[in-house]
C-alpha cells in the first residue's frame, strides 16, 4: 500500500519561481507524459523487434507496469533531492532517450546466442525510466495532495495519448518523446539541467534517422541474416512497424519484424497464391487480392489480363510498397483500384463478385489477423464470387502442422470443393477452394511444374485434406484463445 509523506521537505530548493502547489502538479503532470510515452514507445518497439503476437503484447504490458509497481512501492522509502533520487532520475533520462533504438540493439547484439539476457536487459531499461516517473507521485504527495497530484499524473498521460492521436507520423511523436525529459528536467532540476537535457535530446533528435539505419541495419544483419543490409525505408504506421530493405539486388518487406516479401521464395510466392490459380481460370474478369504487401500478386494477376482490386488495411505498407518494389510490380497507379479498408467492412458494404479472389494477408498469430482465417470471414468471401469463381490462401505452415490445419479446416467448412498444393520453390502451401474448382490436380502440377521444373510438387485432393483434418477445429471468431496458443506453439518452434 502506498505510504504517503507527511510533507515535502522545507529545506528542499525549488528549481523555478513558481508556486509550490502548481510546481508539484506541473511536475506530476511531466511525469505521467513521460510514463504513458515510455510505455508506448516500449510497447511498440518490443511488439516490432521480437515474434509480434497477442502474447508478445501482453508480456510488453507486464513489462511496462513493472516500473510503476517498483516507483510506488519504493517511493515511501526515498527522500526528495536524495541521492539516490538524483541518481535514478540520470539513469531513468539516459534510459527513456534511447529506448527507441536500445531494444533492436539488444535484438541484435544477444538475441541469436542469448534470446533471454536481451528480453531480461530490455526489461531493466523499459523498469528504470518507468518506475522514476511513477516515483514522482508518493516523493511528492501529501496526505490532502494525493488526489490533486494523481489526477495531474493521469492528465499528462491524457496529453501525451492526444499528440499519438493527433501526430501526423511516428518521428515527430518521437521527437516530443525525446523533449518530455526536458520538461521534467526545467520543473524538477531547473535550467541547467534541463539545458543539458535538451541538448541531448536535440543531438538524439537530430541523429535519430542516422541511428534507425545504424541499428536496424545490425538487426536486419544478425536476426534475420541479411549481409548486407541497406534501410530504404522504416516507418510505424497506426499498426504496425514497415521496413523496406535490400541486400544486393533483393528487397524486401518486413512487418513487425516479420517477412512478408522477398524476391526469391516469397516471389515464388506470389506464383503460387496468385498467377497458377489466375492462370487456370477459364475466364479472366475480375480479380480481388486482400492484402497488398509489394504489390506482387496484383501484378501478376494484372498481366494476365484481370481487372484488379486491392483492399489494404494499412496506407503505409500501400505507399512503400507501391513506391519501392515498383521494379517487381512494374504497374502504374491506374492499373489497379486501391481500397483503403478492413477487408472485412469493404466485403459487406460491397455486392462486387469476383472470379478470383487472393487472400494475401499475415499468418493469424494475432487476432486481428486471425479474424480473416475464419470461416466466418471465408463465407463473407465466398459471398462475392462469381458461380466458377476460386479462392487462393496461404496455409502458412506445412499442412501437418497445427496451424496449417485450422486454417484448412475453416476454408474445408464453407468450400464444398478445395484442393493444396505444396512446392519445394516456395516451401509454404497454398489451398485452391471453389464450389467446384475450375481445374484438377493434374493441371495444377503441370502449371507449377512448368513454372519450376526443378521444383518437387506435392499435391493433396480434397478428399485428402478432409481426412487430414477432420479432427481439427477451425478457427472461429468466438474462440479467440485459440490464436494464443497458436502464437505459444510457434514460439516454441522458435
Amino acid at each position: 500500500m502506498l505510504r504517503c509523506k507527511a510533507a515535502v521537505p522545507s529545506a528542499l530548493r525549488l528549481p523555478l519561481s513558481l508556486p509550490r502547489g502548481f510546481l508539484a502538479s506541473a511536475v506530476l503532470a511531466s511525469g505521467g507524459a513521460a510514463l504513458f510515452a515510455c510505455q508506448y514507445v516500449a510497447s511498440r518497439e518490443l511488439g516490432s523487434t521480437f515474434f509480434v503476437t497477442e502474447l508478445s503484447l501482453l508480456l510488453a504490458t507486464l513489462i511496462t507496469l513493472l516500473g510503476p509497481s517498483l516507483g510506488y512501492a519504493l517511493g515511501s522509502r526515498l527522500t526528495l533531492g536524495g541521492s539516490i533520487e538524483h541518481l535514478w532520475a540520470a539513469v531513468a533520462f539516459l534510459a527513456h532517450a534511447t529506448l527507441p533504438w536500445s531494444i533492436r540493439a539488444l535484438s541484435a547484439a544477444l538475441s541469436t546466442a542469448h534470446p533471454a539476457w536481451a528480453l531480461i536487459l530490455a526489461t531493466v531499461l523499459i523498469t528504470i525510466p518507468c518506475g522514476y516517473c511513477a516515483v514522482l507521485l508518493p516523493l511528492y504527495a501529501k496526505t490532502d495532495s494525493l488526489p490533486r497530484l494523481y489526477a495531474a499524473e493521469l492528465a499528462g498521460a491524457l496529453i501525451f495519448l492526444v499528440g499519438i492521436a493527433l501526430g501526423p507520423s511516428y518521428q515527430l511523436l518521437r521527437a516530443g518523446y525525446l523533449l518530455v525529459p526536458v520538461v521534467m528536467a526545467l520543473l524538477r532540476y531547473g535550467r541547467k539541467v534541463a539545458l543539458g537535457t535538451l541538448l541531448g535530446s536535440a543531438t538524439l533528435i537530430g541523429l535519430g534517422s542516422h541511428l534507425d539505419q545504424h541499428v536496424t541495419a545490425a538487426y536486419f544483419r544478425h536476426v534475420h541474416g541479411i549481409k548486407s543490409p541497406q534501410l530504404l525505408a522504416s516507418d510505424y504506421s497506426p499498426h504496425q512497424r514497415i521496413d523496406v530493405v535490400r541486400d544486393d539486388a533483393e528487397t524486401a518487406l518486413f512487418l513487425d519484424g516479420v517477412p512478408f516479401y522477398r524476391s526469391g521464395s516469397l516471389d515464388a510466392f506470389s506464383v503460387l497464391l496468385a498467377e497458377v490459380p489466375g492462370a487456370m481460370r477459364p475466364t479472366r474478369g475480375h480479380a480481388l487480392v486482400v492484402g497488398s504487401g509489394s504489390f506482387s500478386s496484383a501484378a501478376r494477376l494484372h498481366r494476365l489480363g484481370y481487372r484488379v482490386q486491392v483492399i489494404e488495411l494499412d496506407a503505409r505498407v500501400a505507399s512503400l510498397g507501391f513506391a519501392h518494389f515498383a521494379s517487381v510490380h512494374r504497374l502504374s497507379p491506374h492499373d489497379i483500384t486501391l481500397t483503403l479498408d478492413d477487408a472485412r467492412h469493404a466485403l459487406a458494404h460491397s455486392t462486387e463478385r469476383f472470379d478470383l479472389i487472393v487472400l494475401d494477408v499475415p499468418a493469424p498469430y494475432r487476432i486481428a489477423t486471425a479474424l480473416l482465417h475464419t470461416p466466418t470471414f471465408y463465407r463473407q468471401v465466398a459471398e462475392h464470387l462469381t458461380p466458377g469463381g476460386v479462392v487462393s490462401l496461404s496455409l502458412c505452415e506445412a499442412l501437418s502442422e497445427p496451424l496449417a490445419q485450422r486454417i484448412a479446416q475453416s476454408a474445408a467448412q464453407v468450400f464444398a470443393d478445395i484442393l493444396v498444393v505444396d512446392s519445394s520453390a516456395v516451401g509454404l502451401p497454398v489451398l485452391y477452394a471453389a464450389r467446384k474448382l475450375p481445374f484438377s490436380p493434374t493441371q495444377v502440377e503441370q502449371a507449377v511444374t512448368a513454372r519450376d521444373p526443378q521444383g518437387a510438387v506435392l499435391l493433396f485432393a480434397d478428399a485428402q485434406v478432409r481426412r487430414l483434418i477432420h479432427a481439427v477445429r477451425p478457427l472461429s471468431d468466438r474462440d479467440l484463445l485459440g490464436v494464443l496458443l497458436l502464437a505459444r506453439h510457434a514460439y516454441a518452434r522458435e
